[in-house]
């Protein structure tokens, strides 16, 4: 879900500003992983703490990287 919604961001930010690819995907999911981990944390009245969720919304955005960068059309030219 990560990967979906990173995408989705990076895709945004593509549109709005002069970003490549991968750098996008980055800022993406970065963002992503605030905003998840802020829901996670306010649908658990105040249970869980924020560093913690956000830890484990990190690690799972740092694989949703690996997954977005190996599945990108890259040119072969350019890798």
């Amino acid at each position: 879900m990560m990967a979906l919604s990173g995408a989705h961001v990076a895709w945004i930010l593509r549109k709005i500003a002069r970003t490549g690819l991968l750098p996008s995907y980055a800022l993406g999911i970065a963002a992503m992983t605030f905003v998840t981990a802020a829901l996670y944390v306010s649908g658990h009245d105040g249970t869980v703490d924020c560093l913690s969720a956000w830890v484990k919304y990190a690690i799972g955005g740092v694989i949703a990287f690996l997954i977005l960068y190996t599945t990108s059309r890259r040119s072969i030219g350019k890798a």
